[in-house]
Parts: C-alpha cells; structure tokens; sequence
C-alpha cells in the first residue's frame, strides 16, 4: 500500500528522454578554487633543466592517489600555489588548461626555460550526496567533472522515497553559493553544463511526505507487513481465549 502511493509518473528517471535525442553536448571546463590540490609537472627536452621546477618526487607516492595529494600542491584561500623558483603563481578561478598555459608563459618569458612541457590536475576531486540514497557520503572521482546520473550511481541509486522531481545540486563557485533544483523525471536537464557534477557539490535528496512523516519508524513495506501480522496474530490469540 505505500508503494502505491507513489505513481510511475513520480519515480521514473527520463520519461521524455526521445525528445532530447542528438541534442548537442555542452562543457563548461572546471575552474580551480581554494583548497583543491594540484599536481603540477614541469617537463622539457633536457630533463635536468626542468628538475628544479618541480617537487621531489617520493617513490612510494607512485601510484597512489592519497599519497600524491601530501605532496601536491595546496590552492591557498587567496587562490595562490608557490612552485619551486616561480614562487607564487595565481590559480584561482583558472582551468587546469589556463594554468598550464600561465605557467609555461612565465617559464619561457622569464628566460628559465625554451620549450617546457606543462601539466596540470586537480587530486582531490569529490563531491557530497546526502538524504535518499543507499549510500550516501563524500564520493571521490578522478575525472575533471562527471555528470548528475554517474554521481547518483556512485551512491547506488536513489531510494524508493526519493523525490525525484527536485534533486538540489549546491556549488560554491567564485565566492557565492550557488543552488540548482533538477527534476530527474525529465531530460531537459541533460544538456545544461552546470549540472555536471564538479569538484566539492554537494547533491541533496529530500524524502517524500510519506517518509517525513513517517518520523523513520517504518522503514519499508515489509516492516510494516512484520507489524501488521504481529498484530493480527496477538489479536486472534486473546480473541480465542
């Protein structure tokens, strides 16, 4: 019965997902902001001249994620991260690319370095899912950006009690706090560059009434079903006494 209360029309994802068929694809590059950490490779035809560029490099560090993010380096609140000889270099509210860009410009400009090579990442991306999933938490992924369905897959899908229609995506992006409301049961959303999942968004989602109102006392149908049988048999009981 509490199933019931809740009609195909409020649970499935994309009903009009044909309609939105060969719609163009749109980016938008994810900007750096403060407390990210970056890996920044400096490289060139000699490699002896572009070492003093960059960090020692630990070889335990290799391969492993958490250990490259002790040794990256930290986008301070100012927006800043100091290189080896460059000192400090502004990052804020620059891609990846732009960095690369501005690195290797002060490298050639200020006559260190002719031909450099210029890598730049982000470590620690992740982002926040809270409210009806089955696995709610802080999820990290390793690409620039991700979209709204891979996120929610990450936390395995949202719960039956889920309101689909009002999924809240919040992003702190240049000093504001920015709020988004997606209703996953159509597809318009899909081609808008700001729902796609970027480094610390937090996505939240509410229950619906039954839930709330629930106080979290029944959890699912078949709870229910326990209770009801339970009832049921201590009444017949007492009754054929």
């Amino acid at each position: 019965m509490l199933q019931s209360c809740t009609t195909k029309k409020q649970m499935l994802y994309l009903q009009d997902l044909d309609k939105y068929s060969n719609s163009t694809l749109n980016y938008a590059a994810t900007k750096i902001q403060p407390n990210d950490i970056l890996k920044i490779d400096i490289s060139d035809l000699n490699p002896l001249v572009a070492a003093p560029f960059n960090l020692p490099v630990s070889t335990s560090a290799n391969g492993s994620v958490d250990l490259m993010k002790l040794s990256g380096y930290l986008v301070t609140p100012q927006g800043n991260v100091t290189l080896p000889i460059l000192n400090e270099v502004s990052v804020a509210g620059m891609t990846p690319t732009m960095t690369e860009k501005k690195i290797k410009e002060r490298l050639i400009n200020e006559g260190y370095l002719v031909n450099p090579t210029v890598f730049v990442r982000v470590l620690n991306n992740k982002f926040t899912i809270l409210g009806e999933v089955n696995s709610p938490g802080v999820i990290p992924f390793t690409e620039e950006s991700i979209s709204l369905l891979d996120a929610i897959g990450l936390a395995r899908d949202l719960t039956y009690s889920a309101i689909r229609k009002d999924v809240k995506l919040i992003r702190e992006l240049n000093g504001k706090r920015l709020v988004y409301h997606i209703d996953l049961t159509t597809a318009s959303w899909m081609s808008n560059p700001d729902y796609r999942i970027r480094q610390n968004d937090v996505i939240v989602v509410t229950p619906n009434k039954l839930k709330v109102n629930s106080g979290g006392l029944i959890k699912d149908p078949i709870q229910l079903l326990g209770i009801t049988a339970s009832l049921l048999s201590l009444f017949l009981l007492f009754k054929l006494q």
